[in-house]
């Protein structure tokens, strides 16, 4: 970035640092109103979030107050992706399921799919291809990226081969010799914005979660703020977990502009508060000193050696957080064990919902209750004895059955194919349901918990539960050998910090340690031991 473009950046631009639960977002969403009461049209202003929930969330705040804009004036609050993608409506994309499957069909490679990631993009599964998509992300050379990557899927050829096949790809020609348009992937779409994009005629951008963006998407967000007459820039470079994914927190830190830190945390009481004091002191000095208050309340943090000690009867929802996917799933099998209800980030219930439906069916139709064809089919997925044909709800064996017909225990004897007779569910219920999932349910049953209401407890990765929160945090400080952090060098370890840091501080009221005997782990009880010398009670 030249001189005179960074003088130019700084004098229109407020950089909000934004400490754990300051409201960062909410001072944005302020901002927003108070142009709009101005004058200002929501089409000249741009908002950018990392996913399209908080998009969402925004424009929905913002149209409680200004109940004369529809959503579709709105339409420059956007990811990145989307913003990218709106410009270049025309080009085709790929398709996350038929192109890539086409991919993996020609050129061999392992279980090629796009999954969501952690800002609503869509994020290759294949590890040649997520190498080579944050190489473009990180504007460095792909092979240099394999060569720093200290485990390593395939042999360099293969990576080379692969990534230059997913090149061809993109650009391939059909079977009659007609060539298919260029189709972009989400990083395309960013390149092509930088690269060719029109200039949008909006006079405000905001960008919220900034410490969490690419070298790639920073080019983007420098290209929309020269146009523009002022630029708010909001992250907090303390929480910056997703430079494995290729952002980069000092192009945050180093963005010319006025810098604005948010005092008061409206969620972090004195307790916590201290705490996560601890894990940021050890960070070193590679960081903007940010001094901020707790909301003056107590709060409390407690050292445990397992979910069972923990006091779930404690008020509030909880979350429960864990380094890495392994401990994440050791966390949910000990909560089933215990007979906890929880969830996960993305609302994935702690049980087969099909499994409880099914459950519920059987009993209806036992008390004289009667079900339609489609409840049928789902509780036949789970009963051993159903005539041939009548497992699927599109077959012609249920052609007789209008829309809207329901039929009890004798109909469903005599007309639809079951031979199982009335008894508890879980004799019933042979095929396709474990003897662990029976107890799981029975063990929730016996403890009146109603199925349909939300969990309390959420069971998921800190980097999942980024920018959420919860009364009850609990942290696991088991990891695995990759995140373990007496092995990393003094870099590696500040990046680890700022990954507990963002677990502690998800906490409103009280905080729940883990420890464990596993040999690679993070040491909570060292910083407990810090906490608990250093705090004036």
């Amino acid at each position: 970035m030249s001189n005179s473009l960074k003088q130019k950046l700084r004098g229109k631009t407020i950089k909000l640092f934004g400490p754990p639960g300051t409201g960062k977002t909410e001072n944005l969403l302020k901002r927003v109103q108070r142009y709009l009461k101005q004058g200002f049209s929501p089409d000249e202003i741009c908002y950018i979030s990392f996913t399209n929930k908080a998009v969402n969330e925004c424009v929905a705040r913002v149209r409680k107050r200004f109940k004369e804009y529809d959503e579709d004036d709105f339409k420059y609050f956007r990811t990145l992706h989307s913003l990218a993608r709106q410009q270049f409506a025309e080009i085709p994309v790929l398709d996350p399921k038929a192109d890539l499957l086409m991919f993996h069909t020609q050129y061999g490679t392992i279980k090629v799919k796009y999954q969501e990631g952690h800002d609503d993009q869509k994020v290759f599964n294949n590890w040649s291809l997520q190498i080579y998509d944050r190489a473009r992300n990180m504007k460095v050379d792909p092979v240099w990226l394999y060569k720093q990557q200290p485990r390593k899927s395939v042999r360099l050829q293969q990576f080379k081969s692969i990534i230059n096949g997913y090149e061809e790809f993109k650009t391939m020609e059909l079977e009659n010799g007609q060539r298919t348009p260029d189709r972009l992937d989400f990083t395309d779409m960013v390149q092509k914005f930088i690269d060719d994009g029109v200039s949008i005629p909006f006079k405000v951008l905001m960008v919220d979660e900034a410490q969490d963006l690419t070298p790639l998407q920073w080019d983007l967000v420098v290209k929309l703020a020269k146009a523009v007459h002022r630029v708010y820039i909001a992250g907090d470079d303390d929480q910056a977990i997703y430079e494995w994914n290729g952002a980069d927190v000092e192009l945050f830190q180093n963005f010319p502009g006025r810098s604005l830190v948010l005092k008061k945390s409206v969620r972090l009481n004195k307790n916590i508060h201290h705490f996560s004091n601890c894990i940021l002191n050890s960070m070193g000095e590679n960081r903007v000193e940010k001094e901020f208050y707790s909301n003056g309340k107590d709060g409390a943090v407690y050292r445990w050696g397992g979910l069972k000690k923990v006091p779930w009867d404690m008020d509030g929802d909880w979350m429960v957080l864990a380094r890495i996917n392994d401990v994440k799933k050791e966390l949910q099998q000990e909560a089933k064990d215990l007979g906890l209800y929880y969830q996960d980030q993305k609302n994935n219930k702690s049980f087969d919902p099909n499994q409880y439906h099914a459950i519920n069916f059987w009993e209806s139709i036992c008390k004289g209750g009667s079900i339609s064809r489609e409840e049928a089919v789902t509780m036949y997925e789970y009963l051993l004895n159903i005539d041939h044909g009548y497992r699927s709800s599109d077959s012609k064996k249920w052609s007789f059955a209008h829309p809207n017909q329901v039929f009890n225990f004798d109909e469903l004897h005599l007309r639809c194919g079951m031979r199982d007779e009335k008894g508890p569910w879980q004799e019933v219920f042979k095929r396709k349901f474990k003897d662990k999932d029976k107890l799981y349910f029975n063990k929730l049953m016996k403890a009146g918990v109603d199925l349909n209401l939300p969990p309390k407890i959420i069971i998921d990765t800190i980097h999942q539960v980024k920018g959420g929160e919860a009364d009850n945090v609990v942290l696991a400080s088991k990891c695995n050998f990759p995140s373990h952090f007496d092995k990393k060098n003094l870099a590696d370890k500040v990046k680890e910090l700022r990954v507990w840091y963002t677990g502690v501080t998800r906490s409103k009221n009280t905080l729940h340690l883990l420890g464990t005997y596993h040999q690679y782990n993070f040491p909570l009880g060292k910083y407990f031991k810090q906490y608990e010398a250093t705090y004036d009670r």
